[in-house]
């Protein structure tokens, strides 16, 4: 949920609670001053009786309607204005209706008069309707104030916070270009301005510092194991006993491993810094069956069995450079694990590629076997760097990556359709 739309349903639900609240007090306030008002009036007219009554005037021409007059014994206490509520017959409605009561008793020429009249008392579920009808139109109208106010706030001052956000969101480690952010009077966005200029840069010093060294290191170490691997093998053609020959041999392995981590690592670095984000449709198809050829040698000097199922022109979008690196460790990760006169599978469809080959059952976790250094058979020559570099191609590509072990087989599958 956006900013603004928290503020606006915050400030709305605010607003609803001090309604009910507001509308609580209304309606008691409203029906006080009413039985206020209606007992002040008919306090009026026992007022106009009394002064017409100590004019001498009959007490059977004051009566009218709602009007009582009778005469007290007159030792009786006096009633001082009493004000209370009283249910009267309604001819019209044919029903008791609530009355407003007003009753006092006077001494006037000699008698003692009781005197009552009773008016109309407003309806509470009147004063109820009322009340909800005004708070509900209140609140329509700050509703339709306060949308359209927001609006007006998340296009003119959320604007420059927008700009920012989308100019982050844009912005890479490889640009040689500084990150440009857009002007802005506001001191608090104009501060996030300010640090994510200071971060971004001190961001791209860095990377570019670590981008360096690594290739520095990678090209470096290129050199001196190119010189021990020719030494060694120099050493191997010389007249050396059985003993000798293996020293060498495994020196001359442990060499070539090293050099093939070094360029994994290296490939790995940039993997991690995005720097094949160039991604476009390729015929994945012919590129599968490229890689197939390239490898056939090598299957067949393992006499393992091919069995292959390839869709014509499928088309996936990932980096030209990245494809060819992904197909080549999964196919030799598919070889260097399998079993004497084994089983590789390889199906392609628009949906998926999948690879699977025979193989001992993993000693590790498959949730790990993508990580770094992690191998499903530690006594392996390998690396342990070829899964976790095609996890981070199909990471930066858009792709799933699927394992499973099931009848003796290593299954990798890669969808396409993964958002």
């Amino acid at each position: 949920m956006k900013l603004i739309h928290k503020f606006t349903l915050w400030y709305l639900l605010t607003t609803f609670f001090v309604l009910m609240i507001g509308g609580f007090i209304s309606y008691h306030t409203t029906k006080a001053e009413i039985d206020r008002e209606q007992a002040r009036y008919l306090k009026k007219n026992i007022d106009f009786t009394i002064k017409k009554l100590s004019k001498g005037i009959f007490p059977d021409s004051l009566l009218q309607h709602k009007m009582e007059i009778k005469k007290m014994d007159f030792n009786a206490p006096v009633i001082k204005f009493k004000v209370s509520d009283t249910l009267i017959w309604h001819h019209y409605l044919k029903r008791m209706e609530p009355q407003v009561k007003v009753t006092t008793s006077r001494i006037i020429n000699g008698e003692h008069y009781y005197i009552a009249t009773y008016g109309a008392m407003v309806d509470t579920d009147d004063i109820t309707e009322a009340v909800i009808k005004s708070i509900s139109g209140i609140f329509i109208i700050m509703l339709f104030v306060t949308v359209c106010v927001s609006f007006l706030i998340s296009k003119k001052i959320l604007s420059p916070f927008n700009r920012t956000l989308r100019a982050m969101q844009s912005f890479r480690l490889q640009q040689k270009s500084a990150l440009q952010l857009p002007a802005t009077h506001t001191v608090e966005f104009e501060k996030l301005n300010n640090f994510l200029k200071h971060m971004t840069g001190k961001a791209k010093q860095d990377y570019q510092t670590l981008k360096e060294f690594t290739e520095n290191a990678s090209h470096e170490l290129q050199t001196p194991l190119a010189i021990i691997m020719g030494k060694l093998e120099l050493l191997m053609e010389s007249n050396i006993d059985d003993q000798q020959a293996r020293l060498i041999t495994s020196a001359h392995t442990a060499v070539e491993k090293l050099g093939k981590m070094g360029q994994s690592l290296t490939l790995l670095t940039k993997l991690d810094n995005h720097e094949f984000e160039s991604a476009g449709l390729i015929n994945f198809s012919k590129l599968v069956k490229e890689s197939l050829f390239a490898f056939q040698e090598l299957i067949e000097m393992q006499s393992l069995q091919l069995e292959q199922s390839i869709t014509e022109d499928v088309q996936v979008n990932i980096h030209p450079v990245l494809s060819h690196i992904l197909l080549n460790n999964l196919l030799g990760n598919a070889i260097r694990h399998n079993v004497k006169n084994g089983l590789i599978q390889v199906q392609l469809t628009a949906e998926a590629f999948e690879i699977a080959n025979t193989g001992e059952p993993l000693e590790v976790l498959p949730s790990e076997m993508f990580k770094r250094f992690r191998k499903g058979n530690q006594s392996s020559e390998s690396i342990g760097l070829g899964l976790a570099i095609v996890k981070q191609i199909c990471e930066q590509s858009n792709i799933r990556i699927d394992y499973n072990y099931k009848d003796g087989l290593h299954n990798f599958r890669l969808n396409f359709g993964y958002p």
